[in-house]
């Protein structure tokens, strides 16, 4: 199947390009004239910069039957000059990707979504509610679809994202933090832990992208969207205590440090999982994936509590014992 995909530059894209490659898809990556591209190894991709007509051509030329929409600006907190490109990033670019569409018949647009979109509802209920700018700016782009759904048939489907992570996962995400804070020694200030983190592992991310694609492209009736989740929430507090315990090393946060953000997230919302797909790697052995970890003794590791904060004392060992650079 020939698929367009957006974003390939990202975490998320630069490991789903070769698993979609891996199934024998050809895959088109739409890249922005600015982008950094070279690194993918993409064996086609179209620079766009905005000519609909021009992209509605290439994707018949190349008869691609559905688009991977994946590019978006993530801002958890955003200043007033930052608001055009939150919409021309997570609005514009894929309301012109659907017109796009239109014109060239594409069978099928896989959106991508994240569970703050729905901040303090219900679980499984559709209700709205953004965290932030960010958020809002996720739904504003569901409601342009509804245009391109009702009037030209689109299939199209929204699949929202809890937390992510990975090996070479550079972001500046959860697990990096407690890996450069854990390699520096440094005081890590932190809120007082007690939100719930739902984190998923980058290979359980693809495999649910790559499940849904075959879903959308066969005649499988599907709901308007799905989320990926571990299915096991965890307190930062433990997740921090975990990270230590399996890699070793000691972590020197002060909880309550900063407040939490305003809307902070502490319950993550549930929604349908994709069906046939269920997360296999659970926090633990991520964490050994993300730092690259072959042996860990866990007994070296003490924990106590000093001056409001957790603190884990770890017995020297060498580097080399329990810890590795990821690649």
């Amino acid at each position: 199947m020939n698929i367009l995909l957006t974003g390939a530059t990202g975490f998320i894209g630069k490991n789903l390009l070769p698993a979609l490659e891996r199934e024998g898809h050809e895959v088109f990556v739409l890249v922005r004239p600015s982008s950094n591209y070279g690194e993918l190894g993409a064996r086609h991709s179209v620079i766009f910069s905005g000519d609909v007509l021009h992209l509605a051509q290439y994707i018949q030329q190349n008869k691609i039957e559905g688009i991977i929409h994946l590019a978006s600006l993530y801002l958890a907190e955003h200043k007033p000059e930052q608001i055009p490109d939150l919409i021309q990033s997570n609005i514009c670019l894929g309301t012109q990707l659907l017109e796009t569409c239109k014109i060239a018949k594409v069978k099928w647009f896989l959106n991508t979504g994240t569970i703050w979109q729905n901040y303090n509802v219900s679980d499984y209920s559709d209700e709205y509610c953004p965290v932030n700018l960010y958020a809002a700016t996720k739904q504003a782009f569901i409601d342009m679809a509804k245009y391109y759904i009702d009037v030209f048939g689109i299939r199209f489907c929204t699949l929202k994202l809890c937390d992510t992570y990975g090996s070479n996962d550079t972001r500046r995400k959860i697990f990096k933090l407690f890996k450069d804070y854990s390699e520096s020694g440094e005081m890590l200030k932190m809120s007082p832990g007690e939100q719930l983190i739902d984190i998923v592992y980058i290979t359980d991310i693809i495999a649910g992208f790559t499940q849904l694609v075959e879903l959308l492209a066969s005649d499988t009736e599907l709901a308007d969207e799905y989320v990926l989740t571990s299915g096991h929430q965890i307190p930062l507090k433990e997740l921090a205590q975990l990270f230590c315990k399996v890699s070793g090393r000691n972590l020197n946060i002060e909880w309550g440090g900063r407040s939490y953000r305003d809307r902070e997230v502490m319950i993550p919302w549930k929604g349908t999982p994709v069906p046939g797909w269920k997360a296999k790697i659970d926090a633990e052995k991520g964490i050994r994936l993300f730092l690259d970890i072959q042996n860990v003794d866990n007994e070296n590791v003490v924990k106590l509590n000093r001056g409001g904060y957790n603190c884990l004392i770890v017995n020297t060992l060498p580097a080399s014992v329990y810890y590795s650079e990821a690649a």
